[in-house]
């Protein structure tokens, strides 16, 4: 015989119905299935921060610049329902083979929309982003060469222009932390200037050999002049990614964009955790000992368990206790119980906000299956 271990909700966004959120005390881990909606942009009232010229400028493919080569790439995202852009892929990029649609993927954390509407509010949704590169611009500025995409999620940037510092660098994408701020970090964090919005920054961070992260700069800072920027700088010393990603295949400096989302004052002690992802599951395969004996011996071929853990700093999941399965009491929740107490979720959001210490319902269901 052997077993199939089946999850029934996956947080970062894998198959299966729309989850309700599993209300906590005080705490919440929503988890999001992706709507069939493409909210295309029509027009620039479809943001509410664009990347600016400078910003632009900054990721502009070089011999595209030097040459004075226009572009424009249109970039697929998945939007939240608080305008951020939290994956993208390249729909189209004119003219091809230039680097402009890589180029646009680096701005990916800068963005910030208009979210799509559903019949109860604000959505995750699919956007379609057009980028434009238009080449009338001043020289001194800084260039990115982003044609070249190497493995592991990192993108090689060189920097040309006429400014001392430029030099080349390779940009980390969608890091594993090992360490993240925290809930408490982000509330301390919050700026006093902040007049109780909500905000949103980057920090552009190096990345040290150690994981730890310094040189910090302000890459995105909105709304302005509410020092939104300087609290993502202040929280990154709480931040260091694994020592996997930290080392870099180039001898390039490793650098990194750190998104923070801050809540108005007035949701600080929510606590929500949405979009969270998974980065250590469970192999199936060695899973073959985990349906309860005494369910087989009943003649169930199937039973779905559900885990009740508490999420470690570093994304593990900790104290995890078995609930009423389905059927309950033939052992299905306390093998959930082991199979959960191995899986981990990044510490850290796409959407820019904390895991730590929420509680999560887990459940997973178990499929016996003869051999063939």
């Amino acid at each position: 015989m052997v077993v199939a271990v089946v999850m029934a909700l996956a947080l970062a966004g894998g198959s299966g119905e729309t989850q309700a959120p599993t209300q906590v005390s005080p705490l919440v881990v929503s988890t999001h299935k992706l709507p069939h909606v493409v909210a295309q942009m029509d027009s620039s009232d479809d943001w509410i921060h664009k990347p600016d010229n400078a910003l632009i400028l900054s990721v502009w493919p070089v011999g595209a610049y030097q040459a004075r080569i226009s572009g424009r790439a249109t970039l697929s995202c998945k939007v939240d329902a608080h305008g951020l852009a939290e994956e993208c892929d390249i729909l189209s990029e004119d003219p091809k083979g230039r680097g402009f649609g890589a180029a646009a993927l680096l701005l990916r954390p800068t963005f910030k929309l208009k979210p799509a509407m559903g019949p109860d509010g604000p959505i995750t949704a699919m956007m379609n982003i057009p980028i434009t590169f238009n080449a009338d611009t001043d020289d001194n500025i800084q260039l990115q060469d982003s044609s070249g995409m190497p493995d592991m999620g990192r993108r090689t940037i060189s920097l040309n222009g006429t400014r001392a510092e430029m030099r080349e660098v390779t940009m980390l994408d969608h890091p594993i932390w090992a360490q993240a701020a925290g809930f408490d970090d982000l509330a301390r964090a919050y700026p006093a200037k902040g007049g109780g919005l909500e905000g949103y920054a980057v920090a552009h961070c190096h990345v040290e050999r150690s994981g730890a992260l310094t040189g910090c700069e302000v890459r995105k800072d909105t709304p302005d002049n509410h020092g939104f920027g300087l609290a993502a700088v202040s929280l990154a010393a709480h931040f260091r990614v694994s020592p996997d990603s930290a080392r870099s295949p180039h001898r390039n400096p490793l650098w990194v964009d750190v998104p923070v989302r801050f809540p108005p004052t007035d949701e600080l002690h929510r606590r929500v955790v949405s979009d969270a992802v998974w980065i250590a599951g469970f192999d199936p395969e060695k899973t073959v000992k985990l349906f309860p004996p005494e369910a087989a011996a009943k003649g169930l071929t199937t039973g779905k368990g559900v885990a009740r853990c508490v999420i470690a700093p570093d994304g593990a999941m900790t104290g995890c206790t078995p609930l009423p399965g389905d059927p309950d009491g033939l052992g299905f929740s306390e093998a959930v119980v082991k199979l959960a107490s191995a899986m981990r979720m990044n510490p850290w959001t796409p959407d820019g906000g904390p895991v730590d210490g929420a509680v999560i319902n887990i459940p997973i269901r178990l499929n016996l299956a003869a051999k063939k």
